[in-house]
C-alpha cells in the first residue's frame, strides 16, 4: 500500500520548468529519502507534497487526503513537516514549545483548553513526542539554553505533536556535529515503523543510516530509486552527484 503517489508531476516558475513529469511512490511505513544537488527539485517537490504550492500539472495523491488539499487538510489527515529551520520559541520551555505546537492541531483550538481533559490531551501529546526525540531531560529548560542538537532534535518533535502517519523531514541534520548527527540519526531510526518518512538530505551518512528507499534528482527528473546499495553502484548517480567516494 503506498502512502504517497506523485504522477507526472510538472512544476513552472514562468517559462522556467522546475519538475518534469516526475513520478514517484513512497511505500506506507517506507523511509524514502530524496536526494541530488542545489536545484534539483527536492524542496519544490516538498512544497507541492505538502500544499504550500500548487503544480502545474499531474497529481499528488497522499493517502486519505482529498486531492490538492491545503496544509491545514493534510495536516488534519497525518502529514507533517519539518522545515530546514523553524521558528522555535527562544524564551521559553521546551514544553510549552511542543504544547504550542500540540495545540494548533487539537479539536478545541478555536477554544483555549476548553476543558481539563482537552488540556491533559495536548501536555501528554506534546510530552509523547518529546520524550520520541529524547527530550523529557530538558523539558523545563529555555530553548535557548539547548544545544545546536538539542534544537534540530525540537524541530522533529514539534512535527510529531501532531501524530503523523507521513512525516517529511527538510535536511534534519544540518550544521550538527558528528556526535549530534549520531543521536539525530540514532533517534530517526527509533520511530515507529507504521510512520512513513520522507527525507530530503544532502549528508549521504544520514540518507544510507536511516533511508530504505533512495530517489535521485537530477534537473527536475527522476535519475534513479532504489535501495542504498542499488544507489551507491549505479554508475550515473555516482557519475551525477555521488562521485566516487560512495561507490
Amino acid at each position: 500500500m503506498n502512502a504517497l503517489e506523485v504522477k507526472n508531476l510538472r512544476k513552472c516558475f514562468g517559462s522556467f520548468e522546475v519538475l518534469k513529469d516526475l513520478s514517484l511512490t513512497v511505500k506506507r511505513g517506507g523511509r524514502h529519502a530524496l536526494i541530488g544537488p542545489n536545484g534539483a527539485g527536492k524542496t519544490t517537490l516538498f512544497n507541492l507534497i505538502t500544499g504550500w504550492d500548487k503544480p502545474t500539472s499531474g497529481d499528488i495523491v497522499v493517502e486519505g487526503a482529498p486531492k490538492h488539499a491545503r496544509p491545514d487538510e493534510l495536516a488534519r489527515h497525518g502529514v507533517a513537516r519539518s522545515f530546514q529551520k523553524n521558528a522555535l520559541f527562544e524564551n521559553v520551555t521546551v514544553l510549552e514549545n511542543l504544547r504550542v505546537a500540540a495545540q494548533a492541531l487539537h479539536p478545541s483550538r478555536t477554544a483555549m483548553f476548553s476543558s481539563t481533559a482537552s488540556h491533559k490531551d495536548v501536555l501528554a501529546r506534546a510530552a509523547e513526542a518529546g520524550r520520541m526525540m529524547r527530550l523529557d531531560d530538558v523539558f523545563h529548560r529555555k530553548v535557548k539554553e539547548l544545544s545546536y542538537g538539542q534544537k534540530r532534535q525540537l524541530e522533529v518533535a514539534i512535527a510529531l505533536c501532531s501524530k503523523p502517519r507521513i512525516l517529511l523531514m527538510d535536511e534534519p541534520a544540518a550544521g550538527t556535529s558528528p556526535t549530534e548527527r549520531a543521536q539525530l540519526i540514532s533517534l530517526l531510526q527509533s520511530l515507529p515503523r507504521e510512520l512513513t518518512m520522507v527525507l530530503v538530505d544532502h549528508d549521504m551518512d544520514v540518507v544510507f543510516a536511516v533511508c530504505d528507499i533512495v530517489t535521485v534528482l537530477s534537473y527536475g527528473k527522476v535519475l534513479a530509486t532504489g535501495t542504498p546499495d542499488e544507489i551507491k553502484k549505479d554508475p550515473l548517480v555516482v557519475e551525477a552527484y555521488l562521485g566516487h567516494g560512495h561507490a
